[in-house]
């Protein structure tokens, strides 16, 4: 059985500091508020609530938005364990407005993600999607590798509800990298979390060698949130393998972790589990109580994918049962609310139960013909009719559930294609960012090594000119090594910032830059331009003058050869970067290509939505790089 999601850690993620008094003693009693709300969030969230909004209040009469900020959060986070998810969105747009006034980034990360995980346990997932990146974008940005961790394990719940199995351990596999190793019970809970997505593919070595370290490693925590998971996800391991006698205990005990400490959602999530087992081993009575209750929180909760999942259950508790009039009650109520969240699903399973009611309904009309024979002309003609038109709505019912069918895998298909532009956006922004970041500090270096460091050598030559009268050798042999010394310094400025390339264009940057290193090296550097004048913006030439920096420089380096060449091409909305030399080439599957300068290529081969290739022997190695010029934008 698939669970709907494995674990979300709800952010609170808050520091002290960020909320500083602005009215002496009314600021101080808010924040006594809060802190006395924060304690009974999960034993009394009724009377949280009410604390909420007095300390919401009361920063709204005094100006303080921290306070009401802070307030209006938590208050969404309450609303959010106990299953009251519009309430809980209802909080974060306050706070948000809010935060409209503050201007805080980081606020913004907070709303951000919590919003998601409401959207998420609404099985709203594009909305969360999107919610989620956002807020991640902030915290790359902030570089603040905690809270990454926590915001990549939420995300990942995500694409277990999007059957996107791999996505889901790529992040979570991501979320360890970031996580601090001394944290022992965010280790353990992600270790739990891998268990979930390699069960749903088969993989039951790998499920099985994550739950051990998971449970391994709680043994040493004392975390309430951490033995419920490893609890419920061993109950999954027995579960996906029909092991149902061992499944039972495990369930049971992590059903009491969560009444204790108030974990609504996995507590009705646990309740559909332990109704599935029980079904499966044929203890139908037990089983439906289970259900039932599931059904109930459900309904309440205005859940409709727990709702689904009880009244599909119970509609099969009942057909085991032979009690096919119950079977098809509850089936029928399930597909009407399936049909209203455009869910694909098979109707096999209506028409079997149909057949049996109807079958069941026949046996009961003949009996009554038979003991009323006067009355047997009417029951009959009553009965064929109602056979048809229960045939027509069963062929109304087919024919509309493949309509749906179409409708969902075209709406999926829309998803899939949107998750796509939003995570290209996200990572062309991201590298944006750094590359922006890269040129202006070479540019700070730059000026540094020329105003700074140039200026003092040419002080000191100047010092040392005025005693040259002594005609003293040592002197003149130091004046020339400064001068040497200012060519390298200005030569490195100019290497780091070319003034070709800010006040002119690429073809001039490049040709200036390979004669510069055609003069300082052994190795003859050429360059030669084909084709068309190139017309690219700033951003997209300074890319490709530093991708030729980099494999320019690689080549004198390591290739050992006498001969270095670079091309530019422009021939029909297509330009060719292509650096070679006839050096001694290397093997790529011996010699590794993930050093920061190479990463620095590809990254911006990424950016500029070009294609990257090489070919390495031992006559030499050759780089070209492939772009299309008919949009300036990348």
């Amino acid at each position: 059985m698939k669970k709907l999601l494995s674990v979300c850690i709800i952010l609170l993620l808050f520091s002290g500091s960020a909320f500083g008094q602005t009215k002496g003693v009314d600021t101080l009693e808010i924040l006594d508020i809060i802190t006395e709300s924060e304690a009974i969030e999960y034993s009394e969230p009724t009377k949280a609530l009410i604390l909420y909004k007095k300390a919401f209040d009361l920063s709204k009469k005094n100006n303080y938005h921290n306070g009401a900020f802070k307030a209006s959060l938590y208050a969404g986070l309450v609303q959010s364990n106990i299953a009251q998810y519009d309430s809980a969105l209802y909080y974060y747009k306050k706070a948000e407005d809010v935060n409209k006034i503050i201007k805080s980034s980081l606020n913004e990360m907070k709303v951000s993600l919590n919003r998601a995980n409401s959207f998420m346990f609404k099985g709203e997932l594009e909305s969360s999607i999107k919610n989620h990146l956002h807020g991640i974008h902030i915290l790359e940005e902030r570089k603040d590798s905690t809270r990454l961790s926590d915001a990549y394990v939420n995300l990942s719940a995500v694409y277990l509800e999007l059957d996107d199995y791999d996505k889901q351990i790529e992040l979570l596999l991501k979320s360890l990298k970031f996580t601090d190793e001394n944290n022992v019970a965010k280790i353990a809970l992600t270790n739990s979390d891998l268990v979930l997505p390699y069960l749903m593919k088969k993989d039951f070595v790998k499920a099985e060698f994550y739950i051990k370290r998971a449970d391994s490693l709680s043994e040493n925590v004392s975390d309430q949130m951490l033995h419920f998971f490893v609890n419920r996800n061993w109950g999954e391991f027995y579960l996906h393998q029909d092991m149902y006698e061992k499944t039972i205990p495990y369930y049971i005990t992590a059903l009491k972790l969560a009444q204790e400490n108030n974990y609504t959602y996995f507590k009705k999530d646990l309740f559909i589990s332990l109704g599935d087992v029980l079904l499966n081993q044929g203890h139908y009575k037990e089983a439906e109580a289970y259900i039932n209750s599931a059904l109930d929180l459900g309904r309440e909760g205005g859940l409709n994918e727990l709702t689904k999942k009880a009244l599909f259950m119970l509609s099969t508790l009942h057909e085991r049962n032979k009690d096919y009039q119950k079977a098809y009650g509850f089936m029928q109520e399930h597909n009407k609310l399936k049909d209203s969240m455009i869910y694909k699903e098979k109707i096999e399973v209506v028409n079997a139960l149909d057949k049996k009611y109807q079958t069941e309904k026949k046996d009961k009309e003949i009996a009554e013909q038979q003991l009323a024979l006067s009355d047997q002309k009417l029951t009959i003609q009553e009965s064929k009719s109602k056979t048809r038109t229960m045939t027509i709505l069963i062929v109304s019912l087919l024919f509309g559930s493949i309509l749906l069918w179409f409708s969902f895998n075209q709406r999926q298909k829309r998803m899939q294609q949107q998750l796509v532009s939003i995570e290209r956006e996200q990572e062309v922004k991201t590298l944006e960012s750094l590359m922006e970041g890269e040129e202006k500090e070479r540019l700070r270096i730059a000026k540094e090594l020329h105003d700074g460091v140039n200026g003092d050598l040419s002080a000191i030559k100047f010092k040392l000119s005025s005693l040259l009268e002594m005609n003293n050798t040592v002197i003149k042999e130091a004046v020339t090594m400064i001068d040497n010394s200012c060519e390298q310094v200005r030569a490195i400025s100019h290497n780091l910032v070319p003034p070709s390339l800010k006040d002119f264009n690429l073809l001039e940057a490049v040709e200036e830059y390979c004669q510069s290193m055609d003069s300082i090296h052994e190795s003859e550097v050429n360059f030669q331009q084909v084709g068309e004048d190139i017309n690219l913006d700033k951003k997209q030439e300074a890319n490709l003058f530093r991708i030729v920096q980099e494999l320019v420089t690689n080549s004198i380096k390591h290739a050992q050869g006498n001969e270095i060449n670079v091309q530019l091409s422009h021939l029909k909305n297509t330009l060719q970067l292509t650096v070679e030399d006839n050096g001694k080439g290397f093997d790529p599957k011996t010699v590794k290509s993930d050093g920061i300068g190479m990463q620095n290529v590809q990254s911006r081969v990424d950016y500029l939505n070009a294609t990257m290739d090489f070919v390495s022997n031992e006559k030499g190695t050759s780089y070209t790089i492939t772009m299309d010029t008919k949009t300036k934008e990348p």
